[in-house]
């Protein structure tokens, strides 16, 4: 075999190697987000699909991408804070922990996986129609609708769908925004309306985003 001849196939098996080296280094930007989802134990508290969450966590399916990327950084950074649960431990502890080992292209995969679902029918059960009537009123008046748009369906850009999400989850969020818990991203914004609230208007706010049908446009 003449010099000239390996050099050509030394180079020929470089230019199939090199690809391939790129190929597995953008791999993770290209990772499957329902794979990363299940594999990285999101699922644990947010349920199928990201949309049968536990406890007082929410359902994420459907969500603006950029705004579930955002929470994701924002809680591994320690940016966005929680109140203790049941066993004193802050809600955020054990995302912040699990983030800690999803890489930046792992999460906006998820991101963008996520905010491709259908969101997830109401979970609510059927609420005293007196109560989802003043909730109505008390979130126009507070202009919430300024931001997450009418009946919680259309947000502003990176800002959170709150039609038919959990109503423990909304009025928890409410009360500790308005209260100083929760100070990450936009939600200052929010203080001043929510300061307005009492807790039972916040229930009733709560009540009525909770049975908004978000699939419905």
């Amino acid at each position: 075999m003449t010099a000239p001849f390996r050099s050509a196939l030394l180079a020929a098996g470089l230019m199939l190697i090199v690809p391939g080296m790129a190929a597995a280094q953008q791999a993770p930007a290209a990772a499957d987000g329902k794979k990363l989802f299940l594999g990285k134990t999101c699922v644990a508290c947010h349920g199928r699909d990201g949309s049968k969450a536990i406890q007082m966590y929410p359902n994420i399916a459907g969500l603006d991408a950029a705004y579930t990327l955002r929470q994701m950084d924002e809680i591994a950074s320690g940016d966005r804070l929680s109140g203790n649960d049941a066993r004193g431990y802050p809600r955020t502890q054990g995302m912040k922990d699990v983030m800690h080992l999803v890489s930046a292209e792992e999460r906006k995969a998820i991101a963008d996986w996520l905010s491709s679902l259908p969101p997830p029918k109401p979970a609510a059960p059927p609420t005293d129609a007196e109560r989802v009537a003043k909730g109505k009123e008390l979130y126009e008046a507070s202009e919430c609708v300024a931001c997450h748009g009418p009946d919680g369906k259309e947000p502003q850009a990176e800002m959170p769908a709150v039609g038919g999400q959990k109503r423990e989850y909304i009025a928890l969020q409410i009360k500790e925004i308005r209260d100083g818990i929760r100070k990450n991203g936009m939600s200052e914004s929010m203080v001043p309306f929510a300061q307005k609230l009492t807790d039972e208007q916040v229930d009733l706010v709560a009540d009525y985003l909770a049975q908004v049908d978000r699939s419905q446009k």
